[in-house]
């Protein structure tokens, strides 16, 4: 398979470039990104050592690979664009240099990443140019170093100047972490973790990818998987199906390629069976080979198991293609057909009649599924046990309850015999038992907001947290859009006058007073804050 055959390639660069970190590599931390939008500037820093003056490409070169968007040649920054669906800009960015640091290369051997960065950082800021606070680095050096990323600022050596290198270095600046598969036989280097770097389908493996070669700027990147994008925020909520949120524990999907988003249908099934983690679900995507993934084998559905922000792509087992079907955990997924730009998928799940973390199904009978406390399902038990030794024959019929008892009624025909308060709590318990069941309602995906805070809702694709006040103004400022818009000279969505646009995202020309347009941007700053993390 085409996949195994890269993973040597990828394994002798993945591990020379950090063999040449000079310190130990560590596996990458579960990812812990948040919903990325509107521009994101880099500043590129361009740094020589003090006896090494070559410039191997000049600034423009590296704007043109890394940072300008449209021009139709291919770079990381045409990559962000199209991943995102425009959701994402890299405007404001800059390209600085050669900075001449004054160390040698010899003297870049034996220090961290984070060390090599700051090096070119410092000697920039020596030089006249500072680091504009809440931009990303990246950093290019003109002779064989290292490549690789520290704390979400990138450095890349010659070696490194590809699309695919570098986006998914940057990536790693927007917070994603590495992809992984389920073959544990799988190791890419000597230092990663079993199956790490092995989805192939995905940018977030490394050079562990189905590429081609681009037009200007070597390898290319591969298109993002859909956990990663949906952790990202790329991924429309109109377009993302939480599997039995509403209680329907089996449907046929209708399934859009994350390739061709303007095709019908899903673009990502979460399918969740954990009661214990609403962060622990299997995902299902649809990905054709075009675009960015036209190195990919062949058009083909993709099953991943995602835990704690780290996708795990389901092979059919050591060295196996990508699954096509599943059967664990109470959930059944299998794939219908493939056609052009559908695919067909059936989801199956038992996760509608299990119950919230905590609680446990009563059994007072076979089939009994309320939900009830540990405790409440003992003593249910124990009644049934002593059932006979309760009833006497009376005006009731043989199953007439002993003085101080009373029937259970926790279903018609439950003569049980219990105390009055039991008796209560069955009915307590069932009156209750439809919010003691189905977790799948609770699970709203990697940009679930803390408690408090809800999605601003600007558009479909509007993760950022706010409070439910801030929601239900921007709510009312999106009905009463048309009535603020004039033609004039910022055309036919000119505000009023005492309105601007909110400027809430990329395009967003809703008019709102200044006050309201402030707090979207307090808003924007403040949403890393106001996710909720996996715990783990």
């Amino acid at each position: 398979m085409k996949s195994r055959i890269l993973s040597r390639v990828a394994a002798s660069a993945v591990a020379l470039a950090c063999a040449m970190a000079g310190a130990v590599a560590l596996p990458a931390a579960p990812a812990a990104a948040s919903p990325i939008r509107n521009a994101t500037a880099w500043s590129v820093l361009l740094c020589k050592f003090s006896d090494k003056p070559a410039e191997p490409q000049t600034p423009s070169h590296f704007a043109n690979f890394l940072t300008a968007a449209g021009i139709g040649t291919g770079g990381v920054a045409d990559y962000l664009a199209d991943q995102s669906g425009g959701r994402v800009s890299l405007a404001g960015s800059v390209v600085r240099g050669w900075y001449t640091m004054p160390y040698t290369l010899a003297q870049f051997q034996s220090v961290t990443r984070w060390t090599r960065i700051q090096r070119c950082v410092d000697t920039a800021a020596t030089a006249g140019y500072s680091v504009p606070a809440g931009n990303r680095i990246a950093v290019m050096l003109n002779d064989w170093v290292d490549s690789g990323a520290s704390g979400g600022r990138v450095l890349l050596d010659p070696g490194a100047w590809n699309v695919g290198f570098a986006a998914h270095e940057m990536l790693h600046g927007y917070g994603l972490g590495h992809s992984f598969s389920n073959d544990t036989t799988y190791q890419n280097a000597p230092w990663s973790q079993p199956g790490e770097y092995d989805d192939p389908w995905d940018q977030m493996s490394a050079m562990h990818i189905f590429a081609f070669n681009t037009a200007n700027y070597g390898t290319s990147a591969v298109g993002l998987n859909g956990p990663n994008r949906d952790e990202l925020g790329w991924l429309p909520r109109n377009r993302v199906f939480t599997m039995a949120a509403d209680g329907v524990g089996s449907r046929t999907f209708t399934m859009a390629p994350l390739e061709v988003p303007t095709a019908a249908g899903q673009q990502l099934i979460r399918v969740p069976f954990d009661p214990a983690d609403p962060f622990h679900y299997y995902t299902v995507e649809f990905r054709r080979k075009t675009g960015w993934s036209a190195g990919i084998p062949a058009d083909t559905v993709l099953l991943h198991e995602v835990r704690d922000g780290t996708p795990t792509l389901l092979r059919t087992g050591a060295g196996g293609g990508p699954a096509q079907s599943l059967n664990a955990n109470g959930v059944q997924i299998g794939v219908n057909g493939i056609s052009g730009n559908t695919a067909t998928v059936t989801v199956t799940t038992d996760v509608v009649n299990r119950c919230l973390q905590g609680y446990v199904w009563r059994e007072a009978r076979s089939g009994d599924r309320v939900c009830v406390t540990g405790a409440t399902r003992s003593q249910v038990w124990a009644d049934n046990a002593s059932a006979a030794s309760r009833w006497v024959n009376g005006p009731y019929g043989p199953h007439t309850c002993v003085s101080g008892y009373v029937w259970r009624e926790a279903y018609a025909g439950d003569d049980v015999c219990v105390t009055g308060t039991q008796r209560s709590q069955a009915a307590a318990d069932n009156a209750a038992a439809a919010s003691r069941r189905n977790p799948a309602r609770l699970v709203s995906g990697p940009n679930t907001c803390v408690n408090g805070y809800f999605w601003r809702d600007g558009d479909q694709s509007d993760y950022v947290c706010v409070t439910g006040a801030t929601r239900t103004q921007v709510l009312a400022d999106n009905a009463a859009a048309a009535s603020r818009w004039v033609s004039g000279p910022y055309g036919p969505h000119t505000c009023i006058a005492g309105y601007v646009w909110r400027d809430a995202f990329i395009g967003d020309d809703v008019c709102v007073t200044g006050a309201q347009r402030s707090q979207a941007a307090a808003d924007n700053a403040a949403a890393a804050s106001r996710v909720l993390r996996p715990e783990g």
